[in-house]
């Protein structure tokens, strides 16, 4: 998602080939028919079109990061205070791409800075270990001001208990959120849910099967997934009071409950099974226990500690005010 020399690079050599490949035919059949030789002005189109996408994200990352969502992001998002300031850059970055591409909308609800930097961090942050990832298909998140039904209704009646969706069939390039439920997953004391992150879970496993794994991410490991999914939700009297009861509905509800444990609670998660901690650490190319364990563990900030976030201040000035 990130341009990087290699990107600019790659990216111009692929709009030459693109302007050579409209240039060849149109060169060759002038020969034949001299008029055609004014088609050869579709050759800078092509390459202009080809470049275009990666030049306007290089002009995104270039951009001064806004300071409300910086405060957002420091507030709200643990993983983001426990990277390293260079690794927040990068964060900062793929934030910026992620809401100039893909809208927000509030249905029936405001959608204001808060609510759109907390959705683009919850798309960051299950991808943040690939190096070259894109979400294709992606291309609207709506909000929802309460939970929904099946019917995409937020009645607040009984049957409305849907959190999320994402990628579903009519639904094709497009999610949907409860805002209260995506509040809540940033909340620090929220405990092993977060519908954002769960959502684009299941974004990262659509994404995956439809182009193909980041090179970060080994078969063996992929192997290894699908041989302990089968056996989880094969033998069911076998489960015990692991994880949630949702995660046993299939494998894709399965890998996005776990993917929330992975990245909400990883102490946990690697206390109930190593192995299967050490299996989404391979997946997802990031070792959130090592990151998180010290923002996650109680009394892990004091409130005259140094704030996390680097301000200089004590926690209790800084951010636990925000």
């Amino acid at each position: 998602m990130l341009v990087t020399p290699d990107v600019l690079t790659r990216n111009r050599r692929q709009a030459l080939i693109v302007a050579l490949l409209v240039a060849w035919p149109v060169g060759l059949l002038g020969w034949l028919y001299p008029p055609l030789w004014l088609f050869l002005g579709l050759c800078p189109l092509a390459y202009r079109l080809v470049r275009r996408p990666c030049l306007r994200r290089l002009a995104v990352m270039q951009q001064p990061f806004p300071d409300s969502w910086e405060r957002i992001l420091r507030t709200h998002v643990a993983f983001f205070l426990a990277l390293t300031e260079a690794q927040r850059a990068r964060f900062r970055q793929l934030v910026q791409i992620f809401l100039d591409e893909v809208r927000i909308t509030g249905i029936r609800t405001e959608v204001d800075d808060t609510i759109r930097v907390l959705v683009a961090a919850s798309a960051v942050i299950p991808v943040f270990g690939f190096h070259d990832w894109d979400y294709h298909r992606l291309r609207e998140v709506l909000i929802y001001p309460d939970a929904f039904d099946d019917a995409y209704r937020s009645t607040g009646g009984r049957q409305a208990t849907i959190l999320g969706m994402a990628g579903l069939h009519h639904l094709s390039g497009v999610m949907i959120l409860s805002k209260p439920a995506l509040l809540a997953g940033f909340d620090r004391a929220g405990g092993k849910q977060n519908v954002g992150v769960h959502e684009f879970a299941h974004v990262v496993e659509q994404e995956a099967r439809a182009y193909g794994l980041p090179p970060e991410v080994p078969w063996m490991a992929v192997r290894q997934w699908v041989r302990y999914v089968d056996r989880a939700l094969g033998h069911p009297s076998k489960r015990g009071a692991r994880f949630s009861d949702y995660a046993y509905t299939n494998e894709h509800e399965f890998f996005a409950v776990l993917a929330e444990y992975f990245f909400t609670s990883p102490e946990s998660l690697q206390r109930r099974d190593p192995a299967l901690y050490a299996l989404l650490r391979n997946l997802f190319h990031q070792d959130t226990r090592a990151l998180l364990a010290p923002a996650l563990r109680p009394g892990g900030v004091g409130r005259n500690a140094p704030c996390p976030c680097g301000s200089g201040k004590k926690y209790k000035h800084c951010c636990l005010r925000a």
